[in-house]
């Protein structure tokens, strides 16, 4: 894809709307019976399909990420999935065999992967999960506080950082990119190869490099396993291509 491209689609996620204030009002309500936060900025820093992350402060010197659920997404996303499976059902004769089951597993992992992502306690469990799993990784994470949390908001420490590709900031802070790369190689081969657990959305805006050349990951949305018997398929394969041994990495 060309930067202009790129620059684009950053552009259009950029700019989703917030929620109106009297969605705003409903969702905080639900999800704090009792307002905690010293300071709360109802302006959201970052705006997604299914949330919204705000800045807020727990007291003068404690400031903290609030991740907000849209107002009646489950229910949007559930009706989605409906339509989505009524459509394919209609035009299931119309697909050969090979197609249909495809098109079939695709559904089925896109409206468990989107159902999960919709959980915000899911999403809690995750990130409790994961960084407790690659708590040695040199790697950072948010740390939630479970307390304040609900299916309809995640609060979090607020991570300082600028995104991945943030070419201005890398060259201005003069971070080692070789570096970095090496270690988020390092990471995902951990997580794909060896744990067989890894973070399933791994665009710029979820990866954050600090001025100190730190990675933090946010977004635990999407945290998918991977079977045993596939990791070892893809252990042999990257093997198999090492060796040039063309039979095996065909086999």
């Amino acid at each position: 894809f060309s930067e202009d491209y790129l620059d684009e689609l950053k552009q259009l996620h950029d700019s989703l709307p917030q929620m109106n204030e009297k969605d705003f009002e409903i969702v905080f309500n639900e999800a704090f019976n009792n307002n905690p936060f010293s300071k709360f900025e109802k302006n959201a820093i970052a705006c997604a399909s299914i949330g919204q992350v705000h800045i807020a402060y727990l007291d003068e010197n404690k400031k903290v990420a609030v991740k907000l659920r849209r107002l009646n997404i489950k229910k949007q996303v559930v009706a989605d999935i409906k339509i989505i499976s009524f459509f394919n059902f209609i035009f299931k004769p119309l697909f050969s065999y090979y197609t249909k089951n495809s098109i079939e597993a695709v559904i089925k992992e896109f409206s468990s992967m989107i159902l999960q992502e919709v959980s915000l306690k899911q999403e809690l469990n995750n990130l409790l999960k994961f960084s407790k799993t690659y708590e040695n990784q040199n790697i950072r994470f948010p740390k939630p506080y479970i307390n304040l949390c609900s299916d309809d908001a995640i609060v979090m420490s607020y991570e300082e950082g600028f995104r991945f590709d943030d070419k201005k900031n890398i060259f201005k802070y003069k971070i080692d990119f070789k570096k970095i790369i090496s270690t988020l190689v390092d990471f995902y081969t951990t997580q794909m190869l060896i744990n067989g657990y890894f973070h399933a959305d791994p665009h710029p805006g979820n990866i954050l490099i600090t001025k100190d050349s730190e990675i933090i990951f946010l977004d635990f949305g999407m945290v998918k396993s991977v079977q045993n018997d596939i990791r070892i398929a893809i252990i042999e394969l990257i093997k198999a291509a090492n060796e040039k041994n063309y039979e095996l990495y065909i086999s």
